[in-house]
Formats: structure tokens, sequence, C-alpha cells
């Protein structure tokens, strides 16, 4: 006998017959029936077998979907640090720049404003200096308004109106 026995093995077994054995037709009642039911287990059984088997597949093809969806989001969670690494580095240099252009044009805005303050100055020197210029000019034409009239008033009044027809070639214009 194999270690496994299938219903062929217990509708074939034959036993040797003794004096006093037991009723030959209920013992081949009795393995035809333990025979059907050893066949039904093996077929159930074997649809057991066959649905563990396509069960396992399922499982594998799981377990290695689930496998590719932990290295997905694995890689997806690296991208999403090294975008948001990138990002920072990005957004520093950002604010890096601007604030280098933000000194570069107050630096720029104060040289301007030192131009323009050194400007007003020159111009306020030159208004100064033009106002006693202006000043010395109307002093210096005050004083030759009254040298004139002190000339005036010392001199007679030598102004003779002039006639119609007068001979104006003798007169003294002085």
């Amino acid at each position: 006998m194999s270690d496994r026995i299938t219903a062929m093995d217990v509708e074939g077994q034959k036993f040797n017959r003794k004096v006093r054995g037991f009723d030959p037709e209920e013992v081949t009642l009795y393995l035809r029936s333990v025979a059907e039911e050893i066949e039904r287990l093996n077929l159930e059984n074997a649809k057991l077998l066959e649905e563990n088997g396509r069960l396992r597949k399922d499982v594998k093809g799981h377990v290695e979907r689930e496998k590719t969806l932990q290295e997905t989001l694995v890689t997806a969670q690296k991208m999403s640090e090294e975008l948001k690494e990138r990002t920072q580095v990005q957004a520093d240099q950002l604010i890096h720049e601007a604030r280098i252009r933000a000194e570069r044009t107050l630096q720029e805005t104060q040289d301007q404003l030192a131009r323009l303050e050194a400007e007003i100055s020159r111009a306020k020197l030159d208004r100064d200096l033009f106002e006693k210029r202006l000043e010395a000019t109307i002093e210096e034409h005050l004083k030759m308004l009254e040298q004139r009239r002190a000339l005036r008033e010392a001199a007679p009044d030598n102004v003779r109106p002039i006639r119609p027809g007068a001979d104006i070639a003798g007169l003294d214009i002085g």
C-alpha cells in the first residue's frame, strides 16, 4: 500500500475470508461508500488546492503591487522632499538676490541724493555769489547815481530850451 489511499484502492481492496467473518456484501457496500467519500474529499481537496494556488498567486500579485506602491510612495516622498529643498534653495536665492538689488538701489539712491545735495549746495553758493555781485553792482550804480546827482547839483543848470530854428552848433553841451 502507498502512503495515499485513493477511492479505487478502497473499492478494489480484497480481504481474506474466514469462517466466521464479516458479511461480504455489507463490507463491499461500506467500502464503496468510503471510496465515494474519499473521492469526494479528493475532488474537494483538489479544488481547494487549486483555489489555494490561485489565492497564493493573487496574494503574490497583491504583495508585488503593494511593494510597487510602497516604492512609488517612497519615491514620491523623496521627490517631494527634493522639490521642497530645491524650492527652499530657490526662495533663499531669490531673497538673497532681492536683498542685493535692494541694497544696490538704496546705494544708488543715496549716491543720487548726495549728488543732488551737492548740486543744491553749489546752487546756493552760486545764488549767494550772484546776490553779492548783484548787490555790489547795485551799490556801484547807486554810487554812480549819487555822483551824477552831486555833479548835477554842483553844476549850474545849463539846460536851456531850444527854439525852433535856433543854431544848436554853438551850444555847450557838457
